[in-house]
């Protein structure tokens, strides 16, 4: 079913035009299941509709497929209407903004509608103390964390106020990356798109190839990575200038020390992508590849349907649930790994001292 579920990916972005056999009915609910874990169902819907018609899903499956198309359309329109205005909310007060991934992502996107949105994550340029208090303002008892928080301020839409983009769990990296979101901080609110009825300003190329980068790598060892990311990060590659930059995303990724991960990601894009190898950051990596592609199918979108993810009843019991899950990874990235549970040990000290409970 894998196999398949990558040939009908390779027919949404334009790579294959039919599977090489017909699956059966069971096979394709399956599919459909698939699709849905990994948030790919309305991306994926194009691909199904210009199948051959003794290739396509039984008229039950094609219909279900096709409403939950309409619904994320649908979705979309209400994202970004709601990107455009929590971004014009936070400026009037003070905070100029960036708005990550999300909407920025889907306008990649041949048709950005059928992009299953998640929630929508902003960027706010300030002092993070100032950026805890406004929030804070309105919702008093809302947990902290040292990159984001959530403002509940929508009841149909999940925003997450980030105070840095990113973060890497090794002291000396992060340093790094934040010293990288610092330089380059004015010239991404300044890159504005339209959007709506209105415009929103999103990371450059450049800053989004390294961000995404930084970020799918730490979903890795938080929840799970899905195959909707790596979606972003291909179409991040196929665009115009992506080929330019390479020579600079590839010092920015060893300089933090992201090298095997990127070329275990590499193959990925090119096995399940069929990425094209002049478009590859690094040259790819066939066994970390295999790995890496293994831990996605088993995670799925943020590793909502991992069974290895179950959350358990303490803070500290999830602590040694994940330090334990991400052991598995100590061969492959041993540098995430050693410094994760510190960084997470330091977050929880760091709430604590600033009265962040």
């Amino acid at each position: 079913m894998q196999e398949t579920f990558v040939k009908l990916i390779q027919i949404a972005i334009g790579k294959r035009s039919q599977l090489d056999t017909t699956p059966t009915a069971d096979e394709w609910q399956a599919l459909f299941d698939e699709a849905q874990r990994q948030t790919l169902a309305g991306v994926l819907y194009p691909a199904v509709e210009i199948l051959p018609k003794d290739q396509r899903p039984p008229r039950h499956i094609f219909l279900s497929w096709f409403s939950l198309k309409e619904a994320i359309v649908d979705h979309n329109k209400k994202m970004d209407h709601n990107c455009v205005w929590v971004a014009e909310r936070f400026k009037k007060v003070g905070f100029r903004n960036v708005i990550l991934k999300g909407q920025g992502n889907a306008l990649l996107y041949p048709t950005p509608g059928l992009r299953q949105a998640g929630d929508i994550d902003i960027w706010l340029e300030g002092k993070r103390k100032d950026i805890i208090e406004y929030v804070r303002r309105f919702f008093p008892k809302q947990r902290v964390q040292w990159i984001e928080m959530e403002f509940p301020i929508k009841k149909d839409t999940v925003i997450e106020v980030h105070t840095t983009p990113g973060f890497m769990s090794c002291p000396t990296d992060n340093r790094r990356l934040q010293r990288y979101f610092k330089e380059r901080q004015q010239e991404m609110i300044e890159n504005k798109v339209a959007l709506d009825k209105g415009e929103i300003s999103i990371p450059t190329l450049e800053v989004n190839l390294v961000f995404q980068l930084t970020h799918i790598y730490r979903h890795l060892f938080n929840e799970g990575i899905g195959l909707r990311q790596l979606m972003d990060y291909y179409y991040l590659l196929q665009n115009e200038g992506a080929k330019a930059l390479l020579p600079q995303i590839r010092k920015e990724t060893k300089r933090l020390h992201m090298t095997r991960f990127c070329r275990a990601l590499m193959w990925v894009l090119g096995e399940v992508f069929l990425l094209e190898r002049e478009l590859m950051v690094m040259e790819p990596d066939e066994q970390e590849g295999r790995f890496l592609l293994r831990e996605i199918m088993l995670a799925g979108n943020f590793g909502l349907l991992d069974e290895r993810n179950i959350h358990k009843a303490s803070k500290w019991g999830n602590f040694w649930q994940i330090t334990n899950r991400n052991w598995r990874f100590v061969t492959h990235y041993p540098r995430e790994v050693i410094w994760n549970p510190i960084y997470r040990l330091w977050q929880f000290g760091w709430r604590i001292k600033n009265g962040y409970k």
